[in-house]
């Protein structure tokens, strides 16, 4: 048998941003509605919604109507106002923040994201003992290849710079143990790129996959938004970008140095000319120089653009043996052994 900590369902927020009202939102809150009862994920966990926090991210009097209507027929629905339009990651953070589950589930308003797969979700953290999960679509999402391929540049980029390689590829469908998701929540600034703040407090993600209904795929994201979303992220990476360059500009430098060694000989003991190949040297040299130089700077700025950005010294957490993540909740444990 189990200890008493394993007698109760894994109780799980469910934080949605909505910046419009479509007509997927209402049938997506009467799926999460049927999750309020006790429900079993895939490897026997027992897990229930406790809640779903609907982040109000748009200015508009109509749609805030409309979702007030909503959740006022739905007891486990409830609204989080923003005085305005703040764009996703604030939204979700908000959202964050405001929620009291063990675990934390983000999905869009559009009902891409499927809420029975909360269970594999779930399934999946607790096998790999990960606090963050992300749902990786099973199939090629019907977006325009041009944006297929930047979330593709974006995702890479991103695995590349974050200096983990135990961080899986993210995706706006994430399962998150509540107190890491409510402590970032806490301290990012305006400009925090959501998962790259999760990357600084959690020592892993995982991801898995999931069937995403292409219905409502829709995105209503646009060009400019997309690049100001990838740009966010790219500086909340700090100065690890930089160091791409400080690489570069070391290899340049040492090239230079290795050539203009090269010209000194031909010129004095073989007595060749050099011509032009000094200029390269010399070039090599100081562009590398140059681009350290810049790589140095750029570390003592990214000691206040890591204060600025409000990434954390550290987070104070429960004994993980006693958090959610390594609680044990499956049919098979319960049984006498």
């Amino acid at each position: 048998m189990t200890d008493g900590r394993d007698s109760h369902p894994h109780a799980i927020s469910v934080v949605i941003p909505v910046f419009r009202i479509d007509e997927a939102l209402q049938p997506l809150l009467d799926e999460l509605e049927s999750l309020r009862i006790t429900q079993h994920s895939p490897g026997g966990r027992q897990f229930e919604v406790v809640e779903t926090v609907l982040v109000f991210d748009g200015d508009q009097a109509e749609q805030a109507a409309q979702l007030q209507g909503l959740t006022a027929e739905r007891s486990h629905a409830r609204v989080v106002w923003l005085s305005r339009n703040f764009g996703q990651h604030p939204a979700t953070l908000a959202g964050m923040s405001a929620s009291t589950g063990e675990w934390i589930v983000t999905m869009d308003e559009d009902g891409q994201f499927p809420p029975s797969s909360i269970g594999p979700l779930l399934d999946c953290a607790l096998d790999t003992k990960s606090p963050v999960v992300y749902g990786q679509p099973s199939l090629v999402t019907p977006h325009p290849t041009w944006r297929r391929l930047g979330s593709w540049m974006a995702r890479t980029l991103f695995n590349l710079l974050v200096g983990s390689n135990n961080w899986a590829r993210f995706s706006s469908f994430r399962l998150i143990l509540g107190e890491i998701g409510r402590s970032v929540g806490a301290y990012c600034t305006n400009e925090t790129y959501l998962d790259v703040a999760l990357s600084w407090v959690s020592p892993r993600s995982v991801s898995t996959k999931v069937a995403y209904r292409s219905e409502h795929s829709t995105s209503g994201y646009r060009f400019t938004k997309l690049l100001a979303h990838f740009l966010r992220m790219f500086l909340t990476l700090g100065t690890r970008p930089m160091r791409i360059f400080a690489a570069l500009g070391g290899l340049a430098a040492t090239g230079g140095f290795l050539l203009a060694a090269a010209l000194v000989y031909r010129r004095l003991v073989l007595g060749f000319p050099v011509g032009f190949a000094s200029t390269l040297a010399l070039l090599l040299i100081l562009t590398g120089l140059i681009l350290l130089g810049l790589a140095v700077l750029s570390e003592y700025v990214g000691l206040i653009v890591r204060s600025a950005i409000g990434r954390p010294l550290y987070v104070v957490t429960a004994n993980p043996l006693d958090s959610a993540l390594y609680r044990a909740n499956t049919l098979n444990d319960r049984l006498p052994g």
